[in-house]
């Protein structure tokens, strides 16, 4: 009772940190480039695990790394950190976060109709009606003629392609989940991620600029809690809890950045928005619901 407790608590910390994280990353972008804000969360992220991994001694690291894994390790790299951040950093920056964060609740959708196509899974009537609920409800986000505060449509096409890059990295990880630690797969991840956005933000040179106190305590809070910590406390309630209930759980975190987003920025989404925010999320809910239920 005590474990699953522990791991109920790891996996709230990562739903109230990447929740906070959009209008976090919305604020800091007033200050960093897009790039160079990815680039200064990993270096940050690749320093603490590396704390983390030297105290532990690299305890659970299998001695070696045949050449599929490290092909699934850079794969995972190139898609769930460089393309999903040079999408969301981006994406962000032209739309409210609420919104951004509303698009990648999708995610759970997107990976469903992929399963269908990569490895033959069924859809079934409940996933064919979610995906198609799911793609009215992201159409009013986007908004109609009469909605405000609905930002560039680019925004949310490049939000659609943080998505899709994370839906490529879950299948990317999936030879990584035996064998290796989390902490040695994560900790790779970050660093390599963090050389892979070296050349994005030294091409935003000319933009960059000392940031305030405000700033760096943004950058600070995206590498070491939304990036390092996160995913430690995540992969450990994943562990615990399975994924279909931890997947639930994420779901929660565009209500915490709706939160965050009108307290801390003034952001309030329009009624068209609200209700395709609320297709997005019901679809979701559904389908993970019933996945749920079917395993109990």
């Amino acid at each position: 009772m005590r474990g699953r407790l522990l791991a109920w608590l790891s996996l709230a910390f990562p739903v109230l940190a990447w929740g906070l994280s959009f209008p976090s990353i919305k604020a800091a972008l007033t200050e960093f480039p897009p790039m160079t804000l990815a680039l200064g969360r990993f270096i940050l992220a690749s320093a603490f695990l590396g704390l983390v991994n030297l105290v532990r001694r690299g305890a659970g690291e299998r001695t070696k790394w045949s050449p599929r894994d490290k092909g699934a390790l850079v794969l995972s790299v190139l898609t769930g950190i460089t393309a999903y951040f040079l999408c969301e950093n981006h994406g962000v920056k032209l739309i409210p976060a609420t919104a951004a964060s509303l698009i990648i609740a999708g995610i759970p959708i997107l990976t469903l109709l992929a399963e269908r196509f990569v490895d033959g899974k069924k859809l079934g009537l409940l996933g064919i009606v979610a995906s198609l609920v799911s793609l009215v409800g992201v159409a009013l986000l986007v908004g109609v003629p009469e909605a405000e505060n609905v930002g560039s449509v680019w925004g949310y096409v490049l939000m659609l392609g943080a998505a899709v890059a994370w839906v490529f990295y879950l299948f990317a990880m999936k030879p990584l989940q035996t064998g290796h630690s989390n902490l040695q797969v994560t900790l790779w991840q970050m660093v390599i991620g963090a050389l892979s956005l070296v050349p994005f933000a030294l091409s935003e040179l000319p933009d960059w600029r000392w940031p305030s106190v405000a700033g760096w305590s943004h950058l600070a809070f995206q590498g070491l809690f939304c990036s390092a910590a996160s995913y430690l406390l995540y992969n450990y309630a994943l562990d615990k809890l399975g994924r279909s209930t931890a997947s639930l759980a994420v779901n929660l975190i565009p209500v915490v950045t709706a939160a965050a987003a009108y307290f801390f920025l003034g952001e309030v989404l329009g009624l068209w928005q609200w209700l395709g925010g609320a297709l997005v999320l019901g679809s979701v809910l559904a389908v993970g619901l019933k996945e749920t239920l079917q395993k109990t």
